[in-house]
């Protein structure tokens, strides 16, 4: 018991000094003007990423993590409202991303222990770490094409198409040659999940791609760790036939931007494809009953992020209950999403006027 709690207290030591180390570093580097505020956040962004991905090796309890990722979000918190931490707050966008960081990382190791698979768990964490800094560097010093999240909240096509690429050869990499899965399914799989994550980070505000990419990422793997091409393929078909019937009724009734266009079809799609072509189809009727009500400013993608917040996760939490072994009858699942969407609609109704 003491030679366990000693192996425990050791890791969580060296992750507390390799993370001030790096801290330190971040911000001396940014004083000197060696990097820019973009640049520190995220050198310190990578090396958290690649710090959380000794965590198996480290600790045997995810309490531990729990222990330590809670300590380093307050943190965060407390010192970025007293004017601390230059490195990860000193940018021109707000941004909640430092604070969701330590929280995708938990989620990630829990997710990951629960099912055992700590291979998908470094590919989450890599993508995170890789993938994300390509696109921002990539945008901020070669993008010219830019479009608009939400604001002064932009994105650049430059940017987008590396964090594609990025995640499509790393992914395809691990899967190949560490986990030995065949070719053919890991180069479907791979597709499927830079796309999808590339569309998450695409639409996500104020920091929140370090959540939604690495935990939307270990979910798509974890649901294909055995891959069947037929299951793979009848995910982009209706990955294709839910940005369809969404997008096109959307831009042809006028009121939705483009990024909010992106939510309500990713939306569509999770609940359709991990779930049930039902939820879909209720999703759909959920989104076309609140672009009838004119009283939703569903120009402001912000309200249409209201709208999708609560339904979102409880498509995520019945899918990974699923996952877990606890199934829940069809109906009852099915009367407790609908009863989200409609919360969800009067929320987005109050949010929006």
């Amino acid at each position: 018991m003491l030679t366990a709690f000693a192996h425990e207290a050791a890791g969580a030591a060296a992750v507390f000094v390799s993370t001030g180390v790096l801290f330190l570093l971040g911000e001396r580097l940014r004083l000197r003007g060696v990097l820019s505020p973009e640049q520190s956040r995220k050198f310190l962004h990578v090396g958290g990423c690649l710090t959380a991905m000794a965590f198996p090796a480290l600790f045997a309890t995810h309490w531990t993590v729990l222990a330590l990722c809670g300590a380093f979000a307050v943190l965060v918190f407390v010192l970025g409202r007293r004017g601390g931490l230059h490195a990860v707050n000193d940018v021109r966008r707000s941004s909640y991303g430092g604070l969701l960081h330590p929280v995708a990382l938990y989620l990630c190791y829990l997710l990951a222990d629960w099912r055992n698979a700590f291979d998908f768990y470094v590919i989450a964490m890599l993508v995170l770490a890789l993938s994300d800094t390509a696109a921002a560097l990539v945008g901020e010093r070669y993008g010219r094409m830019r479009y608009r999240v939400s604001g002064s909240d932009c994105r650049t096509l430059e940017g987008s198409f590396f964090f594609f690429l990025v995640t499509y050869a790393l992914t395809q990499h691990i899967l190949l040659l560490r986990i030995g899965m065949p070719a053919p399914e890991v180069s479907m799989l791979a597709l499927l999940i830079a796309v999808l994550a590339t569309l998450f980070e695409a639409v996500s505000l104020g920091g929140a791609d370090n959540l939604a990419v690495p935990v939307g990422v270990l979910i798509i793997l974890l649901k294909n760790a055995t891959p069947d091409m037929g299951a793979m393929s009848r995910q982009f078909v209706i990955l294709a036939v839910s940005f369809a019937s969404t997008c096109i009724p959307l831009r042809l009734l006028g009121r939705v931007g483009g990024s909010g266009r992106v939510v309500m079809s990713l939306l569509v799609y999770l609940a359709a494809g991990l779930y049930s072509p039902w939820w879909g189809l209720a999703t759909l009727l959920a989104v076309l009953a609140m672009h009838a009500d004119r009283t939703s400013r569903l120009g402001d993608v912000k309200t249409v992020f209201a709208f999708s917040a609560l339904p979102f996760l409880v498509i995520m939490g019945f899918n990974m209950t699923e996952k877990l072994g606890h199934v829940r009858p069809f109906a009852i699942a099915t009367l407790v999403y609908l009863v989200s969407l409609l919360f969800s609609f009067l929320i987005a109704r109050r949010y929006g006027k």
